[in-house]
């Protein structure tokens, strides 16, 4: 069954082997750009300009958002576990606007910005992800997580707000992808 939000035929680009499950909600998506060999799950929610690579899963119900002036860049075999949001813009909270009257009343005070998760990182379960990110190569972030600041490569963070917790086997990863390629 196709997508019961948006037409497939609306995005910017999407790529070969594309899974969308028929509950995904795409808000604007001739600003969505996705390769091929991707999987979003049912229930996720988009509404940014959002360029996926190749072999990017998004679990279900995930959050990429911050309206059509942000924008989200998830790079190959990257991942998001469920309930994660990506937050690449953010209403004004100190002023007490409700989210229909901030564009009109802030001039300047919202945050709005970029989200960059490079090659071979994760963003576990329910964790969210501010405006002005970015996930070196490798970087990953532990299940309930607030990650409000960038992560170094092929480290593993957790908490509020993320800390680093240890480094990741970069070799390891790197042989992972090699089979994954060569299967």
């Amino acid at each position: 069954m196709e997508n019961i939000f948006f037409n497939r035929a609306d995005l910017k680009a999407c790529g070969k082997n594309v899974i969308i499950g028929k509950t995904v909600r795409i808000r604007y998506p001739e600003l969505v750009e996705i390769g091929d060999n991707v999987i979003i799950d049912d229930f996720t929610y988009i509404s940014t300009a959002l360029r996926i690579h190749d072999n990017v899963h998004i679990s279900s119900g995930c959050k990429i958002i911050g309206g059509k002036s942000a924008f989200v860049e998830m790079f190959e075999l990257s991942t998001l576990a469920p309930n994660v949001v990506l937050s690449a813009g953010s209403d004004d909270y100190v002023s007490g606007l409700a989210t229909p009257m901030v564009p009109f009343a802030l001039k300047g005070k919202a945050v709005i910005g970029k989200i960059i998760l490079k090659k071979h990182c994760i963003v576990g379960a329910s964790s969210v992800v501010l405006p002005n990110i970015i996930f070196e190569e490798g970087a990953c972030v532990g299940a309930l997580s607030l990650v409000n600041k960038d992560l170094k490569e092929y480290a593993l963070y957790a908490g509020i707000p993320a800390k680093w917790i240890k480094n990741r086997n970069r070799e390891e990863i790197l042989n992972f992808e090699k089979q994954f390629r060569n299967d």
